[in-house]
């Protein structure tokens, strides 16, 4: 049973159940969302065509399943893939572009000014993800004679199947950003206007990206319904999710992870990330132990609805709790 559960992540790529879901906003903005059980742990992705160009936001951190991306978009596609576009510099959401900037080589990657300055730490955590799963694929060979013999065939099978995508991932080269963002900058995809804005928020390199006449937002991990704060600067945030829900132009929010979303429903990441900063403020002193205790049960039971939420919103509280008192 251990070992089911090590090899878990490590072959959960390889599942079909893994594959995002499509989903039309407009004629030109495809909506690739991520299944509900991993709305949490890897990221959607938005593609926008024009009429001489598509965008893709952020790419999944499962290497495999990009590269079935990559052979759908190759077929779909009716213009070139001209760029990629990393809302912030996690793996989840950047990492995965290197497979599209293999397979579109011409396409030009565009990050914050931040991530641009920091971008060989994101190279090396390229490397570092895939040490990971070599790591993890001599452990499971080793745990693998301990298994019943029925099922060892299967696994090894599956061992090989890892070693081989291993060997063609190595191979992959997260390229430096053509385009690095400082202000809010308009792209024409041909007859078609996006504007991409940079923030720091979620992190300190993030961008949004504004489609649709300014009707559709691609927000990245901003607008997360249950927002990860650990890595977050919360006043700039906080005022971020609130231009954003007062632009009376938007009717369409597509986060970084879960469902869409309306300016309204902003509400709920907007008291998220409010009630962890006045709990900071008003108790600088107390442990984050203490805090947590003290997070008002009728938020909390707006996120644990299944057993993903539940663990999702624990350890993203204590993730912000301990951001915040750390900004002081």
């Amino acid at each position: 049973m251990r070992f089911c559960a090590f090899l878990f992540c490590l072959f959960l790529s390889y599942s079909a159940q893994a594959s995002v879901s499509w989903h039309s906003i407009t004629p030109e903005i495809q909506f690739l969302k991520q299944q509900n059980k991993l709305r949490f742990y890897d990221s959607n992705q938005v593609l926008i065509e024009g009429k001489e160009c598509a965008l893709m936001f952020d790419a999944s951190g499962n290497f495999a399943e990009v590269e079935k991306l990559a052979e759908q978009l190759k077929e779909r596609l009716k213009t070139p893939l001209c760029y990629l576009v990393a809302s912030h510099y996690h793996d989840d959401h950047l990492l995965g572009l290197a497979v599209l900037q293999a397979a579109f080589p011409e396409s030009k990657l565009i990050v914050h000014q931040q991530v641009a300055t920091e971008f060989s730490a994101m190279q090396q955590a390229l490397t570092n993800k895939l040490d990971g799963y070599e790591k993890s694929i001599e452990l499971s060979y080793q745990r693998l004679a301990n298994q019943p013999e029925d099922q060892q065939a299967i696994w090894r099978d599956k061992l090989e199947l890892a070693k081989k995508r291993l060997f063609r991932w190595r191979e992959l080269t997260l390229n430096p950003p053509a385009i690095s963002i400082t202000e809010s900058t308009q792209l024409n995809l041909g007859n078609y206007p996006v504007v991409i804005t940079p923030y720091q928020a979620h992190t300190k390199g993030d961008l949004t990206l504004s489609a649709d006449q300014g009707r559709v937002l691609l927000g990245g991990d901003i607008v997360d319904s249950l927002p990860y704060p650990g890595h977050g600067t919360f006043t700039r945030w906080i005022t971020a999710l609130q231009d954003i829900q007062k632009n009376t132009t938007l009717t369409t929010i597509l986060p970084g992870h879960g469902k869409p979303l309306t300016p309204a429903e902003l509400a709920l990441p907007l008291r998220f990330l409010k009630t962890i900063q006045e709990l900071t403020n008003a108790s600088p002193d107390k442990p984050v132990s203490e805090l947590i205790s003290l997070y008002p049960a009728e938020v909390k039971q707006q996120y644990q609805l299944d057993e993903v939420g539940e663990r999702a919103f624990s350890m993203f509280l204590e993730a912000g709790l301990k951001q915040s008192k750390l900004s002081k």
